[in-house]
């Protein structure tokens, strides 16, 4: 069953995604960013992407520890000393940037897992190819990119392997002369279908005039309301993050204390709103067929 966040507009799923990511990159203080990876991680499992927060948990919790052991080991400065490695010390300063950063990234990367199930290339297209062709086509072919590579590089594999062909067994050597094979043909793949594509668009005017398309989108009231919503809290929240700092820990020269003021808390209410929207939205619509049925 479609949630009913995937329903909207394709311009208010955008400006979602876009005030999520940027307040996810912007708000760096240890309460904001856990609450803002929790609320993520329950998106994704609300709105049934489990399977890709699995194929991606490997690499964000591997991230998570190298950034928090490497930040330490090449940052020393802090007032606060935790212990002491030989002459090189660990600071309480120097963790705590190092988890703030890797929860940051971790979140933006659980974010976009998401957005590439939600906003799908015929929303995108619909969204740009009017007044941006170039751009819609170029953001549709990075953000399919790495998935397409491995898709290939498993075809590719799996045909090697029935020639014998394999990078897994063997000496080293040989292991990577197959690699090396593995990626003249995958780049080889990707030229000729890359030309393929280039010489059908062409043929069929892409980009020379006013685009049709296939799936039509319609503003509603809905639509409207939650545009609204989501812009005004994104300039309230953003406003007091550059005016007053609010949603940011300052930890050199002198690390601030954890402790968030009355209005830091209200600042951090609207900041969880505004990221667990989807879930605002998923919770209301189940209300709303409670009550009617």
């Amino acid at each position: 069953m479609e949630h009913r966040f995937e329903q909207f507009h394709p311009t208010v799923i955008f400006l979602y995604y876009v005030g999520a990511l940027s307040l996810l990159m912007l708000m760096l203080h240890p309460l904001f960013l856990a609450g803002g990876f929790i609320i993520v991680l329950l998106i994704n499992v609300v709105q049934g992407h489990v399977e890709g927060l699995k194929r991606w948990g490997f690499l964000m919790l591997s991230m998570f520890v190298f950034i928090l052991i490497l930040t330490p080991l090449f940052n020393e400065r802090g007032r606060h000393v935790l212990f002491e490695i030989g002459t090189h010390r660990v600071t309480l300063e120097a963790v705590t940037y190092g988890a703030m950063t890797a929860i940051s990234i971790i979140s933006v990367i659980s974010l976009f897992i998401s957005y590439n199930e939600v906003l799908t290339p015929n929303k995108l297209l619909f969204l740009f190819s009017k007044f941006l062709p170039q751009f819609a086509i170029l953001l549709m072919l990075t953000l399919r990119f790495i998935p397409l590579m491995r898709r290939r590089l498993a075809e590719i594999s799996a045909v090697q392997s029935s020639k014998g062909i394999s990078v897994l067994h063997g000496h080293f050597k040989d292991k990577a002369k197959n690699g090396l094979l593995y990626v003249q043909v995958l780049l080889t793949y990707s030229l000729e279908e890359a030309i393929q594509t280039a010489d059908s668009m062409k043929a069929r005017g892409y980009g020379s005039g006013k685009r049709s398309t296939y799936e039509h989108f319609y503003f509603k009231k809905a639509d409207r309301f939650a545009i609204a919503f989501l812009v005004s809290i994104f300039i309230i929240i953003f406003f007091w993050r550059l005016h007053s700092g609010y949603g940011f820990l300052t930890i050199y020269p002198r690390m601030e204390r954890f402790q968030l003021s009355d209005l830091e808390m209200l600042s951090l209410v609207g900041y969880l709103i505004f990221v667990s929207f989807p879930l605002l939205v998923k919770g209301w619509g189940y209300v709303r067929w409670r009550i009617l049925n």
